[in-house]
Protein backbone atom coordinates (compact mmCIF):
# COMPACT_ATOMS: atom_id res chain seq x y z
CA UNK A 1 0.00 0.00 0.00
CA UNK A 2 3.01 2.24 0.80
CA UNK A 3 4.82 1.53 -2.34
CA UNK A 4 1.51 2.33 -4.46
CA UNK A 5 0.73 5.43 -2.91
CA UNK A 6 4.52 6.70 -3.27
CA UNK A 7 4.57 5.59 -6.76
CA UNK A 8 1.33 7.53 -7.17
CA UNK A 9 2.66 10.30 -5.73
CA UNK A 10 5.40 10.64 -7.83
CA UNK A 11 3.54 10.34 -10.88
CA UNK A 12 1.17 13.30 -9.91
CA UNK A 13 0.66 15.75 -12.10
CA UNK A 14 -2.45 17.74 -10.90
CA UNK A 15 -3.92 19.22 -8.63
CA UNK A 16 -6.70 16.13 -7.19
CA UNK A 17 -3.96 13.18 -7.88
CA UNK A 18 -1.88 15.24 -5.50
CA UNK A 19 -3.75 16.36 -3.03
CA UNK A 20 -5.20 13.04 -2.68
CA UNK A 21 -1.82 11.26 -2.35
CA UNK A 22 -0.65 13.55 0.50
CA UNK A 23 -4.14 13.60 2.20
CA UNK A 24 -3.30 9.66 2.20
CA UNK A 25 0.45 10.04 3.56
CA UNK A 26 -1.22 11.97 6.05
CA UNK A 27 -3.62 9.34 7.21
CA UNK A 28 -1.61 6.01 6.48
CA UNK A 29 1.77 8.60 8.39
CA UNK A 30 4.04 7.58 5.38
CA UNK A 31 6.72 9.56 4.78
CA UNK A 32 8.59 10.32 1.85
CA UNK A 33 10.13 13.74 2.70
CA UNK A 34 11.39 14.47 -0.55
CA UNK A 35 7.92 13.94 -2.73
CA UNK A 36 5.97 15.74 -0.03
CA UNK A 37 7.86 18.26 -0.02
CA UNK A 38 7.99 18.72 -3.41
CA UNK A 39 4.24 18.51 -4.38
CA UNK A 40 3.42 19.93 -0.88
CA UNK A 41 5.60 22.96 -1.59
CA UNK A 42 3.63 23.02 -5.09
CA UNK A 43 -0.45 22.61 -3.81
CA UNK A 44 0.82 25.50 -0.95
CA UNK A 45 1.01 27.67 -4.07
CA UNK A 46 -0.40 30.58 -5.13
CA UNK A 47 -2.47 28.71 -8.11
CA UNK A 48 -3.74 25.80 -5.92
CA UNK A 49 -4.38 27.17 -2.22
CA UNK A 50 -7.47 28.68 -3.07
CA UNK A 51 -8.81 25.38 -3.50
CA UNK A 52 -7.49 24.05 -0.25
CA UNK A 53 -9.92 23.72 2.99
CA UNK A 54 -8.74 25.75 5.53
CA UNK A 55 -7.91 22.93 7.51
CA UNK A 56 -6.10 21.27 4.88
CA UNK A 57 -4.42 24.25 4.33
CA UNK A 58 -2.59 24.00 7.81
CA UNK A 59 -2.57 20.20 7.85
CA UNK A 60 -0.14 20.92 4.53
CA UNK A 61 1.79 23.53 6.06
CA UNK A 62 3.11 21.34 9.02
CA UNK A 63 2.96 18.15 6.67
CA UNK A 64 5.47 19.95 4.39
CA UNK A 65 7.59 21.82 6.97
CA UNK A 66 8.09 18.14 8.82
CA UNK A 67 9.17 16.71 4.94
CA UNK A 68 11.37 19.60 4.58
CA UNK A 69 13.16 19.62 7.65
CA UNK A 70 13.58 15.74 6.77
CA UNK A 71 15.79 16.61 3.52
CA UNK A 72 17.24 19.80 5.01
CA UNK A 73 15.55 22.31 3.61
CA UNK A 74 15.31 24.79 7.09
CA UNK A 75 14.99 27.55 4.98
CA UNK A 76 11.18 26.32 3.41
CA UNK A 77 10.59 25.00 6.98
CA UNK A 78 10.90 28.48 8.55
CA UNK A 79 8.58 29.76 5.68
CA UNK A 80 5.92 27.18 6.30
CA UNK A 81 6.65 27.57 10.52
CA UNK A 82 6.13 31.29 10.48
CA UNK A 83 3.13 30.97 8.79
CA UNK A 84 1.36 28.44 10.94
CA UNK A 85 2.89 31.08 13.83
CA UNK A 86 0.72 34.03 12.34
CA UNK A 87 -2.10 31.92 12.33
CA UNK A 88 -2.16 30.23 16.14
CA UNK A 89 0.38 32.31 17.98
CA UNK A 90 -0.82 30.94 21.21
CA UNK A 91 -1.71 27.39 19.71
CA UNK A 92 -0.09 23.91 20.38
CA UNK A 93 0.11 23.15 16.90
CA UNK A 94 2.89 26.19 16.11
CA UNK A 95 4.68 25.18 19.60
CA UNK A 96 4.99 22.04 18.35
CA UNK A 97 6.12 22.77 15.22
CA UNK A 98 8.85 25.01 16.09
CA UNK A 99 10.22 22.66 18.26
CA UNK A 100 10.70 20.14 15.95
CA UNK A 101 12.45 23.15 13.81
CA UNK A 102 14.68 23.44 17.08
CA UNK A 103 15.21 19.69 17.35
CA UNK A 104 16.24 19.42 13.42
CA UNK A 105 18.96 22.20 14.94
CA UNK A 106 19.92 20.34 17.51
CA UNK A 107 18.92 23.48 19.98
CA UNK A 108 17.24 20.41 22.59
CA UNK A 109 16.69 22.87 25.50
CA UNK A 110 14.42 25.96 23.20
CA UNK A 111 12.73 22.51 22.01
CA UNK A 112 12.10 21.07 25.41
CA UNK A 113 11.25 24.15 26.90
CA UNK A 114 8.38 24.98 24.42
CA UNK A 115 7.17 21.44 24.66
CA UNK A 116 6.96 21.46 28.40
CA UNK A 117 5.61 25.13 28.67
CA UNK A 118 2.67 23.70 26.42
CA UNK A 119 2.24 21.13 29.32
CA UNK A 120 1.41 23.50 31.72
CA UNK A 121 -1.80 24.24 30.02
CA UNK A 122 -1.83 20.92 29.14
CA UNK A 123 -0.59 18.41 31.39
CA UNK A 124 -2.26 15.27 29.14
CA UNK A 125 -1.06 16.65 25.54
CA UNK A 126 -0.20 13.52 23.56
CA UNK A 127 1.67 15.37 21.48
CA UNK A 128 3.95 17.11 23.77
CA UNK A 129 4.85 14.02 25.99
CA UNK A 130 5.94 12.38 22.70
CA UNK A 131 7.85 15.10 21.54
CA UNK A 132 9.75 15.29 24.79
CA UNK A 133 10.63 11.85 24.40
CA UNK A 134 12.17 12.75 20.95
CA UNK A 135 14.20 15.41 22.58
CA UNK A 136 15.66 12.75 25.16
CA UNK A 137 16.84 10.41 22.49
CA UNK A 138 18.07 13.11 20.32
CA UNK A 139 20.22 13.91 23.18
CA UNK A 140 21.11 10.59 23.33
CA UNK A 141 19.72 10.14 26.91
CA UNK A 142 17.99 6.39 25.90
CA UNK A 143 16.29 5.84 30.03
CA UNK A 144 15.14 9.66 29.90
CA UNK A 145 13.18 9.01 26.58
CA UNK A 146 12.16 5.90 27.79
CA UNK A 147 10.69 6.99 31.15
CA UNK A 148 9.06 10.23 29.05
CA UNK A 149 7.25 7.30 26.87
CA UNK A 150 6.01 5.38 29.68
CA UNK A 151 4.31 8.78 31.53
CA UNK A 152 2.71 8.70 28.10
CA UNK A 153 1.20 5.57 27.88
CA UNK A 154 -0.34 5.71 31.29
CA UNK A 155 -2.78 7.71 29.47
CA UNK A 156 -2.56 6.55 25.78
CA UNK A 157 -1.75 2.92 26.05
CA UNK A 158 -3.32 2.27 22.77
CA UNK A 159 -0.61 3.56 20.98
CA UNK A 160 0.88 1.33 19.43
CA UNK A 161 3.85 3.19 17.58
CA UNK A 162 4.24 4.69 21.12
CA UNK A 163 4.64 1.00 22.20
CA UNK A 164 7.04 -0.41 19.60
CA UNK A 165 9.50 2.88 19.91
CA UNK A 166 9.55 1.86 24.15
CA UNK A 167 10.41 -1.40 23.06
CA UNK A 168 13.12 -0.04 20.85
CA UNK A 169 14.16 1.88 23.54
CA UNK A 170 14.51 -0.90 26.07
CA UNK A 171 16.30 -2.84 23.63
CA UNK A 172 18.50 -0.14 22.99
CA UNK A 173 19.63 0.05 26.53
CA UNK A 174 19.74 -3.73 26.67
CA UNK A 175 16.82 -3.66 29.31
CA UNK A 176 14.93 -7.35 28.36
CA UNK A 177 12.58 -8.13 30.20
CA UNK A 178 10.96 -4.35 30.07
CA UNK A 179 11.54 -4.43 26.31
CA UNK A 180 9.18 -7.83 26.09
CA UNK A 181 6.92 -6.67 28.39
CA UNK A 182 6.08 -3.86 25.49
CA UNK A 183 6.30 -6.43 22.85
CA UNK A 184 3.42 -8.58 24.99
CA UNK A 185 1.26 -5.34 24.60
CA UNK A 186 1.94 -4.63 21.11
CA UNK A 187 0.93 -8.18 20.09
CA UNK A 188 -2.30 -7.76 22.11
CA UNK A 189 -3.57 -5.57 19.99
CA UNK A 190 -2.07 -7.32 16.73
CA UNK A 191 -1.66 -10.73 17.63
CA UNK A 192 -1.08 -11.60 13.98
CA UNK A 193 1.71 -9.48 13.52
CA UNK A 194 4.58 -11.79 12.61
CA UNK A 195 7.18 -8.79 13.26
CA UNK A 196 6.30 -8.37 16.82
CA UNK A 197 6.19 -12.40 17.32
CA UNK A 198 9.43 -12.54 15.52
CA UNK A 199 10.98 -9.67 17.93
CA UNK A 200 9.61 -10.94 20.94
CA UNK A 201 11.16 -14.10 20.30
CA UNK A 202 14.48 -12.70 19.82
CA UNK A 203 14.49 -10.85 23.09
CA UNK A 204 13.00 -13.72 24.87
CA UNK A 205 16.20 -15.87 23.60
CA UNK A 206 18.42 -13.05 24.20
CA UNK A 207 17.50 -12.87 28.16
CA UNK A 208 18.09 -16.76 28.12
CA UNK A 209 17.13 -19.38 30.52
CA UNK A 210 15.74 -23.09 29.85
CA UNK A 211 11.84 -21.20 30.30
CA UNK A 212 12.85 -18.36 28.11
CA UNK A 213 13.79 -20.44 25.42
CA UNK A 214 11.01 -22.46 25.54
CA UNK A 215 8.58 -19.93 24.69
CA UNK A 216 11.12 -18.10 21.96
CA UNK A 217 10.68 -21.37 20.20
CA UNK A 218 7.17 -20.87 20.85
CA UNK A 219 6.85 -17.36 19.07
CA UNK A 220 9.26 -18.86 16.15
CA UNK A 221 7.57 -21.39 15.43
CA UNK A 222 4.00 -19.04 15.45
CA UNK A 223 5.78 -16.81 12.81
CA UNK A 224 6.41 -19.84 10.67
CA UNK A 225 2.98 -20.81 11.07
CA UNK A 226 1.50 -17.74 10.51
CA UNK A 227 4.53 -16.85 7.33
CA UNK A 228 3.52 -20.21 5.83
CA UNK A 229 7.20 -20.93 6.79
CA UNK A 230 8.59 -18.06 3.99
CA UNK A 231 10.19 -16.23 7.25
CA UNK A 232 14.19 -18.00 7.19
CA UNK A 233 14.99 -16.08 10.87
CA UNK A 234 12.37 -17.65 12.61
CA UNK A 235 13.34 -21.03 11.37
CA UNK A 236 16.97 -20.42 12.38
CA UNK A 237 15.46 -19.24 15.66
CA UNK A 238 13.79 -22.67 16.36
CA UNK A 239 17.18 -24.45 15.96
CA UNK A 240 18.94 -21.95 18.05
CA UNK A 241 16.62 -22.95 20.31
CA UNK A 242 16.87 -26.33 20.07
CA UNK A 243 20.33 -26.05 20.58
CA UNK A 244 20.29 -24.08 24.25
CA UNK A 245 17.76 -26.91 25.11
CA UNK A 246 19.47 -30.09 24.12
CA UNK A 247 22.89 -28.58 25.81
CA UNK A 248 24.86 -27.96 22.54
CA UNK A 249 25.69 -24.99 23.35
CA UNK A 250 26.58 -23.88 27.10
CA UNK A 251 28.18 -26.99 27.58
CA UNK A 252 25.47 -28.86 30.12
CA UNK A 253 22.06 -29.84 29.40
CA UNK A 254 19.80 -26.51 29.63
CA UNK A 255 16.66 -28.98 29.76
CA UNK A 256 18.14 -29.94 33.22
CA UNK A 257 17.45 -26.35 34.87
CA UNK A 258 15.18 -24.55 35.71
CA UNK A 259 14.71 -20.40 35.13
CA UNK A 260 11.64 -20.86 38.12
CA UNK A 261 14.64 -21.46 40.63
CA UNK A 262 14.10 -25.29 41.53
CA UNK A 263 15.19 -28.32 40.25
CA UNK A 264 13.22 -29.90 37.22
CA UNK A 265 12.94 -33.84 37.34
CA UNK A 266 15.18 -36.13 35.39
CA UNK A 267 12.24 -37.42 33.56
CA UNK A 268 11.17 -33.55 32.43
CA UNK A 269 14.86 -33.09 31.16
CA UNK A 270 14.06 -36.20 29.39
CA UNK A 271 11.33 -35.61 27.60
CA UNK A 272 12.15 -31.30 26.93
CA UNK A 273 15.21 -32.70 25.20
CA UNK A 274 13.45 -34.98 22.94
CA UNK A 275 11.13 -32.31 22.01
CA UNK A 276 13.57 -29.82 21.65
CA UNK A 277 15.04 -32.29 19.28
CA UNK A 278 11.88 -32.75 16.98
CA UNK A 279 11.33 -28.98 16.94
CA UNK A 280 14.84 -28.56 15.78
CA UNK A 281 14.74 -31.64 13.13
CA UNK A 282 11.48 -30.13 11.66
CA UNK A 283 12.61 -26.42 11.06
CA UNK A 284 15.98 -28.30 9.99
CA UNK A 285 14.45 -30.33 7.50
CA UNK A 286 11.97 -26.53 6.74
CA UNK A 287 15.78 -25.24 6.32
CA UNK A 288 17.36 -27.34 3.93
CA UNK A 289 14.19 -27.28 1.35
CA UNK A 290 13.99 -23.84 1.12
CA UNK A 291 17.87 -23.46 0.54
CA UNK A 292 17.27 -26.68 -2.06
CA UNK A 293 14.73 -24.86 -3.78
CA UNK A 294 15.99 -21.07 -4.05
CA UNK A 295 20.11 -20.94 -2.94
CA UNK A 296 21.86 -24.58 -3.66
CA UNK A 297 25.13 -23.34 -4.03
CA UNK A 298 24.33 -22.68 0.01
CA UNK A 299 22.99 -25.99 1.21
CA UNK A 300 27.01 -26.99 2.42
CA UNK A 301 27.20 -24.33 5.30
CA UNK A 302 23.49 -24.91 6.27
CA UNK A 303 24.37 -28.25 6.74
CA UNK A 304 27.56 -27.88 9.10
CA UNK A 305 25.19 -25.35 10.92
CA UNK A 306 22.79 -27.87 11.69
CA UNK A 307 25.12 -30.70 12.71
CA UNK A 308 26.81 -28.14 14.68
CA UNK A 309 23.76 -27.51 16.55
CA UNK A 310 23.04 -31.23 17.31
CA UNK A 311 20.18 -31.31 14.59
CA UNK A 312 19.71 -34.51 12.86
CA UNK A 313 17.70 -34.14 9.22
Amino acid sequence: MAELLLQQLSLADDFMSMRSALKQARDLRIRDPELVAKYGSELLSGKHRGRLTTEEVWALHEQVAVAALDVGNTELALSLLQNVHRAFPQGARASRLAGIYFEALGKWSDAEKLYKKELEKDAQNALMLKRLAAVKKGQGDVQGAAEQLKTYLTTQSTDLLAWEELADLYLQAQMYQQAAFCLEELLLHQPSNPAHHLLLADTLYTLGGPQNWRTARSYYSGVVELTNGRELRALYGVCACTAQLTGVRGGSSSGSRSSGGGGAAAGDAVETAQSAAEFGKLAGEALLQRYALSCPDKLPLVKAMLAGQGIKV
